[in-house]
């Protein structure tokens, strides 16, 4: 099996350089059919998803990083050399210290490049069409009442000027991945090369055993599935991107001001992308023409989109602990108390994290992914159908402290078949609404002395069907005591016939 590097080359050889399927197998000592496979291959989705194992030296990187940056301030004949820093090492940090001095000058080679940059270094650059550019933004806009924070991912072209966003609520790899596969689509073609700056956020780029930068297997897999070539810009050198940074400010002072309202993502970007098509009827303002005809020149250079579809998604496996919780990036969402001490797969997308079992052929449940440290996603209803089958180890789960306080006092009341029939009702609620509407359909049913479940259904229908009906003023009975049916009444009328 090819490395992915070693099919970049080959389809660079015969798309970009227009060698024959012979030529290429000559010139790489690769199998005819191996050449033709990968050259005709659509589909470059991984099979397997494995962590890459960290280097003995990526301790020390932090390390190094801050003597150097401290070294700023520092008049330039009494800055640390390689070996001052390897000795310092030895004698304040010995216990992490597992590599040789020659790693160690490797280390800070390139974490000094990263500090000081070169003050000197220019690059122009010339885009002949064809290029894009990408960066993140951020802005704030108006989510279920409150003002929150999200992020524009905007794709850029010089050449013509045009540019594209679509919004996310972060900058993570998967939100990257997720938002270009969106843009290419909406386009229809994908650029022939795409610029990135660092990006760290979005782990575009990663380390060879030998400690050199190189793009990450996974994001080299997405770039060849859709046919576009990474380039990086140099360190400290954001003129080398200035169209997209330019085309960020551009649409969030021409869009996002005032304050826009989501309430629903994916239907915002739709309507923002096509806001953006407005923006493109502009007028080049050197060129003198339209962009969005500039563009259309522009599409001669890229490729048609894949239409196979890219699994952007990241996939991890986590341990359900004994409240039926798995954490996954200092946030915890629910699974099931039936897979407590099991393994499951994580899903991780852009706005979702699906849970799967862990031989990935059953879907457990799906929550919206969480950003804030210690955030908590809990589906109740996940947790229901086991509750109510075991009634007496509700107060001993962790599962009661999740209910609010109403419902905790009022099933602590319940015998055991009431207890499943509340459970039941707390059910129906869940499906169409939230445990907030639950806590407020029992508070309302305790209001007028009801207690029984079948009070906390009509209340929650009529709540459902007609507000008025659950006026202050209104007045409504108790419960009424349990009325036995007496039939000796009517055979006595049909004369004991059916006795």
């Amino acid at each position: 099996m090819l490395t992915i590097t070693q099919v970049n080359y080959i389809r660079e050889l015969f798309f970009l350089e227009g060698k024959t399927y012979s030529e290429i197998s000559k010139m790489t000592g690769k199998n005819y059919r191996t050449i033709k496979k990968y050259i005709e291959l659509d589909d470059f989705n991984q099979r397997h998803h494995r962590a890459r194992r960290p280097n003995k030296s990526d301790v020390l990187r932090p390390i190094v990083n801050r003597w150097l940056t401290e070294d700023k301030s520092r008049h330039h004949k009494q800055r640390h050399t390689a070996k001052r820093i390897y000795d310092r090492l030895k004698e304040e940090h010995a216990d992490i210290l597992r590599v040789s001095e020659r790693t160690v000058r490797n280390i800070v080679k390139q974490e000094r490049a990263k500090v000081f940059g070169s003050d000197n270094a220019y690059l122009l650059l010339e885009h002949p069409g064809g290029e894009a550019q990408v960066d993140f933004g951020s802005f704030e806009a108006f989510e279920n009442g409150s003002i929150k924070r999200f992020h524009e991912l905007i794709l850029s072209f010089p050449k013509s000027n045009a540019g594209f966003a679509v919004v996310t609520r972060s900058e993570t790899r998967e939100a990257l991945l997720e938002g270009l596969v969106t843009l290419f689509n909406f386009i229809g073609y994908v650029p022939n090369s795409i610029w990135f700056d660092q990006m760290s956020s979005a782990a575009l780029r990663t380390r060879d055993e030998k400690g050199i930068i190189k793009v990450s297997d996974f994001v080299n897999r997405f770039s060849t599935h859709y046919g576009f070539c990474i380039k990086f810009c140099n360190p400290d050198s954001g003129n080398e991107k200035g169209n997209v940074e330019n085309k960020v400010g551009t649409i969030r002072r021409n869009l996002f001001v005032p304050e826009p309202t989501i309430t629903d993502l994916d239907s915002f970007n739709v309507q923002l992308l096509e806001k953006c098509l407005e923006m493109n009827k502009e007028v080049h303002y050197r060129l003198k023409e339209p962009i969005e005809k500039l563009l259309e020149a522009e599409k001669s250079l890229m490729k048609p989109v894949n239409k196979v579809p890219f699994d952007t998604a990241r996939y991890e496996t986590r341990k359900v602990n004994k409240y039926g919780l798995i954490e996954y990036s200092s946030c915890r969402y629910s699974v099931s108390p039936k897979y407590v001490g099991q393994a499951v797969t994580l899903k991780v997308m852009a706005n979702e994290i699906e849970i799967l079992s862990r031989d990935l052929s059953k879907t457990i449940t799906t929550h919206q992914r969480l950003f804030k440290k210690g955030a908590e996603s809990i589906n109740y209803i996940d947790f229901i159908d086991i509750i109510k089958v075991r009634p007496k180890a509700l107060k001993y789960s962790g599962i009661y402290t999740l209910l609010p306080e109403s419902w905790q006092t009022y099933l602590k009341s319940l015998e055991k078949d009431p207890f499943r029939q509340a459970f039941n009702i707390l059910k129906m609620i869940l499906i169409e609404d939230d445990m907030d509407y639950a806590d407020k359909v029992l508070r309302e049913t305790l209001k007028h002395n009801s207690k029984s479940p079948e009070a906390i259904a009509v209340t929650y229908r009529r709540l459902k069907e007609n507000n008025i009906l659950y006026d202050s003023s209104i007045h409504f009975p108790s419960d009424l005591p349990t009325y036995d049916v007496d039939t000796s009444q009517y055979d006595m009328f049909m004369g004991g016939a059916y006795q």
